[in-house]
């Protein structure tokens, strides 16, 4: 008789497929991005990033929402879906903003060697060439969210 393995399903690949747009990735490519992957909640008030500070995080939001500020301005509001920390790890510099969560927070968080990793992925590449042109044109002042 032959016996089938039970294989486990991490669930960071339900929610990379379902809530990032990899519904398109294989299976095994999907559980290979979920390693890089750690789960993290943060409370209301929490800061996810500090403006000025070292990047060493990218974080992909699940659950909830934050607010991206710059100084004392406000900048928008971002909730499931979203990311945010991609260009201090781009660019090697300081955080250009702060992130703080305004209800609790649910995000998967990838550090600098599991971003490089994902920069391996068309469909991430994609991904945050889109979002960086609409937050581009967002900051000229264009009427695209941000």
């Amino acid at each position: 008789m032959l016996m089938s393995r039970a294989t486990k399903t991490d669930p960071k690949v339900a929610i990379l497929r379902d809530c990032f747009g990899f519904s398109g990735n294989r299976e095994r490519d999907l559980q290979a991005l979920a390693m890089l992957f750690d789960e993290v909640r943060i409370e209301p008030g929490e800061h996810l990033i500090r403006e000025r500070e070292p990047g060493l995080e990218l974080f992909l939001i699940v659950a909830g929402h934050v607010a991206v500020t710059v100084g004392d301005q406000p900048l928008g509001t971002l909730g499931p879906g979203d990311f945010v920390g991609e260009m201090s790890l781009f660019e090697s510099a300081p955080r250009s903003a702060t992130v703080t969560a305004l209800t609790r927070v649910e995000v998967l968080v990838a550090g600098t060697q599991g971003f490089a990793t994902l920069l391996n992925d068309a469909t991430v590449l994609r991904r945050l060439a889109a979002t960086l042109a609409r937050r581009l044109r967002a900051s000229q002042g264009s009427t695209a969210a941000y």
